[in-house]
């Protein structure tokens, strides 16, 4: 993972999920990939917090908002660049001050559309799969009671089109609990288990963040918040910067393989694709 803000040329990806504890697993591009910008904070320092802090003072000292309100950024398309520098004003930052991290804070819903039918690398049952339309029957229940808890199955082979994806509950991957969210097993979810997902524990299991939130069910907020250290130190002058942006979402939709046996559906026939959020690649120059 990236850096999100850079003062020269800076990279950012979203950390979505650490790690997959089961099934087969794949990723590819996304055509569409929706995001929800809600706050970008800029911060004098930073103290190494259990990432349930994220939000806390501690790990974002003196923090400045220099952009907030929401704002859907589509980062696959051609125009995100502008879309995405136009969110804040960096001339709110006071003047003469040195600034050495930023934290992020964006919804947990992204809107993603597959560019091409993935291969999860299981079973014939799953060498075709497309995102799809978001429907209430995809879900035990509807999709707003059961967003946060359950990931929904896909039938291979469905009509491409753009899908809400969610950061669902989930635990520290360093920690023993399990069955922290309900895995859909058939298209209705007529069929689900209690499967586990894990995310990042420490700065060691991010590529570039230091920090991210862990969605858990008892975190009851829309918002993920990630912190990142600057390149270098931006010292604030006189001379209001320029910010140019661009994005990348090659590999940017993970998919994985679940059916009723679990992790291992060799031989199964209701094998089904079930999608998530990866990591896209941000681009952002200031000068």
């Amino acid at each position: 993972m990236k850096e999100f803000f850079k003062l020269t040329t800076f990279l950012f990806i979203f950390v979505l999920s650490n790690k997959l504890a089961i099934a087969a697993t794949a990723t590819g591009n996304a055509d569409v990939y929706k995001v929800i910008m809600r706050k970008v904070e800029l911060c004098t320092g930073y103290t190494v917090v259990d990432f349930d802090d994220v939000g806390t003072a501690a790990a974002c000292h003196d923090a400045v908002t220099i952009g907030s309100g929401d704002k859907e950024v589509d980062i696959a398309s051609v125009t995100a660049g502008s879309a995405a520098a136009n969110y804040g004003d960096p001339a709110l930052l006071p003047l003469g001050e040195t600034y050495t991290h930023m934290r992020v804070t964006v919804d947990r819903k992204f809107i993603i559309k597959s560019e091409s039918a993935l291969d999860t690398g299981g079973t014939d049952d799953t060498d075709n799969c497309v995102t799809v339309a978001t429907t209430d029957a995809q879900y035990e229940n509807d999709e707003a009671t059961d967003k946060y808890t359950h990931k929904v199955a896909i039938a291979e082979g469905g009509t491409n089109a753009a899908m809400n994806l969610y950061m669902t509950d989930g635990r520290q991957g360093d920690e023993s609990t399990s069955n922290n969210y309900t895995q859909c097993e058939t298209a209705n979810c007529a069929k689900n288990d209690g499967w586990t997902w894990d995310y990042a524990a420490s700065a060691s299991n991010l590529s570039s963040a230091i920090a991210m939130t862990t969605m858990r069910s008892s975190v009851t907020t829309d918002d993920v918040q990630l912190v990142y250290v600057l390149a270098k130190p931006y010292t604030v002058t006189l001379n209001p910067p320029t910010i140019d942006i661009s994005f990348g979402t090659r590999n940017a939709l993970g998919v994985q393989e679940v059916c009723d046996n679990g992790s291992n559906c060799a031989g199964q026939s209701d094998a089904h694709c079930s999608f998530y959020p990866e990591e896209p690649i941000v681009t952002i120059t200031i000068k």
